[in-house]
């Protein structure tokens, strides 16, 4: 038992020098143009018709160990906490990035009451678009929903319908801020819901 205590100790403080590297790409910035504008210019580039509801959804966990997934939402442009959600991953061996974001989106979709976006940013690459897309595409009523998918490493937006993606330095300023102020939210919120569950199961149980 002290041996498993040690090792998740080891883990947590290599994911911690990781995060604080990143710190940098979490701060908050700050939009100071109208939202409509913004949306004006989001509906151009997306080529969709409305964007007011938007949710986006990031993942967590250290080898496959404490593997949880996070939604929040802004609703033209501003985060309602009220609709933030959280998941515990059920998927029973080590499930990889793309396993997550199936895993928490067909469980997202069965919850009608929370209402549905017009847009959905997934954390991740060409893989997690494809996948997010597939589970939407398997329940009709809602496949009109936008999927986009952000590879930070690659500086890189992917976009549901299109072969090639957006470069973010190509991206208006407002549109590249709003964009990253959803990431940050989603990766923030999937790391505290992580870090509560590495706490707790590192509390001694007497």
């Amino acid at each position: 038992m002290l041996k498993k205590q040690q090792k998740i100790r080891d883990q947590i403080l290599a994911l911690e020098k990781v995060l604080e590297h990143s710190k940098i790409l979490e701060r908050e910035i700050k939009i100071e143009i109208p939202w409509k504008e913004i949306e004006e210019k989001l509906k151009e580039i997306l080529k969709v018709e409305r964007i007011s509801r938007i949710e986006a959804f990031d993942v967590s966990q250290i080898h496959g160990n404490f593997a949880v997934g996070s939604m929040i939402t802004f609703i033209n442009g501003v985060p309602e906490k009220n609709f933030y959600r959280r998941f515990k991953i059920k998927f029973t061996k080590k499930p990889s990035d793309v396993d997550m974001i199936k895993e928490i989106l067909e469980r997202r979709f069965k919850h009608k009451e929370w209402e549905f976006p017009d847009l959905i940013l997934i954390d991740g690459g060409k893989a997690q678009l494809n996948a997010a897309v597939k589970i939407k595409n398997q329940k009709p009523k809602i496949n009109s929903i936008k999927v986009i998918s952000l590879a930070k490493k690659e500086n890189k937006l992917f976009v549901e319908g299109e072969k090639e993606p957006i470069y973010l330095k190509n991206l208006p300023k407002e549109i590249f801020s709003l964009i990253l102020n959803l990431d940050n939210e989603a990766h923030r919120f999937a790391i505290s819901y992580h870090k509560k569950l590495r706490e707790k199961e590192l509390i001694p149980k007497i």
